[in-house]
């Protein structure tokens, strides 16, 4: 690559990353398992990097020169209170949800291999696992949930594999699951 051009797509790097961090601490990020300060920090990180790049081509553009983005806590998270309350809306939709409720009601009414195969457990986690994130304040758990109708998509594949196995004829009754729920405690 010619150097002109090298040091165009430095600077192209670096005005990017700019706007990504500027865009992450205002909305967030997506991360399923990180803080959004966590991705500020990577950003800025990136940003210094392309800035010692320009310094080896001795090349200074204007975007050299803008301010280092402020170094943030690593557990920032942007949207904090839009997130809590989208879980909520999410976990008050999962419980009204019938196909949730349909499998919550017969999860015992199939062995546990079938259960495990169908992802019977997994799948009523869901909800219990985002009853544990609202209660720990776990803001990158609900942040996953803050859009339900991929959780209700797995609802409804669950229960279609679970009728199919209650409608079955079985030779032996097998074993049943006898895993709890935590709403069997509320």
């Amino acid at each position: 690559m010619k150097k002109k051009d090298e040091r165009k797509e430095l600077e192209m790097k670096c005005i990017n990353e700019y706007e990504h961090w500027r865009n992450l601490y205002r909305y967030g990020g997506q991360d399923p398992l990180y803080e959004d300060g966590i991705n500020l920090d990577l950003t800025r990180n990136h940003i210094i990097s392309y800035k010692r790049d320009m310094e080896k081509l001795d090349y200074f553009p204007e975007i050299y020169n803008k301010e280092l983005p402020p170094e943030i806590d690593s557990k920032y998270m942007a949207r904090a209170d839009e997130i809590r309350a989208h879980a909520k809306k999410s976990f008050e939709i999962y419980k009204a949800d019938e196909n949730y409720q349909f499998l919550v009601k017969h999860r015992n009414d199939i062995s546990s291999n079938d259960a495990r195969d169908i992802r019977l457990t997994n799948v009523i986690n869901y909800v219990d696992g985002l009853l544990m994130f609202i209660l720990s304040d776990d803001l990158v758990g609900m942040r996953r949930h803050e859009r339900p109708q991929k959780y209700q998509e797995s609802f409804i594949k669950c229960r279609e594999k679970l009728e199919k196995l209650l409608t079955e004829e079985k030779p032996d009754e097998p074993e049943k699951l006898g895993q709890l729920s935590i709403f069997d405690f509320i």
